[in-house]
């Protein structure tokens, strides 16, 4: 296979294996960190947390991308501007951060602290889609709410414990963390309009 028939191989079925990989991480750091300590053990949970909301938002049920162009971009469900291509560069923009600064955390456990920010903030994100596009339930709402949340939560509550956090409800982490969602924001903005450009440029039929 050259590279990049691997390229289009991944960016099609990256979504498959992250359930596979959080289950692996989520046992791993079950049976390894989590004796050693229990603080250390919820920042890394992070991001085997995340891959189970993808596989929520792409894979079981799945359906994010459509429900983004049809309901949000009021677009084509298929070819609207939110495509395979967009996915993966927003996504795995958070698959980079997220395992790198949970690794830092090793040494340094404020460089992870931004992070539960980031999972309550996506929560409320996922929530206000929902009502914009009108729909009950959204992929990835469900992991939102009963898994990130309740971790953010818990996560917050051990750091406070430990000292590493004196006010909880405004912070330098809480606004690190709204940085990552202004660049998921961003990128689907500048999504959007190069998809309205793109229409515009299209011959009339």
């Amino acid at each position: 296979m050259i590279w990049k028939e691997y390229f289009y191989w991944f960016r099609d079925n990256w979504q498959k294996v992250s359930l596979i990989l959080a289950v692996f991480l989520t046992v791993y750091l079950a049976v390894i960190v989590l004796p050693q300590s229990t603080l250390l053990f919820a920042v890394l949970m992070a991001a085997p947390l995340y891959m189970l909301h993808q596989t929520e938002e792409h894979h079981i049920p799945g359906g994010f991308v459509p429900f983004l162009n049809r309901d949000i971009f009021k677009a084509d469900p298929v070819r609207g501007p939110c495509d395979p291509n967009a996915v993966l560069i927003i996504d795995m923009a958070v698959w980079v951060f997220m395992p790198l600064y949970s690794l830092w955390a090793l040494t340094d456990i404020h460089q992870a602290i931004w992070m539960p920010y980031f999972y309550i903030v996506q929560a409320v994100i996922h929530l206000v889609l929902s009502i914009i596009g009108k729909r009950l339930y959204t992929p990835g709402l469900a992991t939102a709410w009963l898994l990130h949340v309740p971790w953010a939560v818990w996560t917050i509550g051990l750091l406070m414990q430990a000292g590493e956090i004196a006010n909880p409800y405004w912070n330098r982490d809480l606004l690190d963390s709204l940085t990552v969602v202004l660049y998921m924001a961003v990128a689907g903005l500048i999504l959007n309009i190069r998809y309205r450009l793109k229409l515009r440029g299209r011959p009339n039929r």
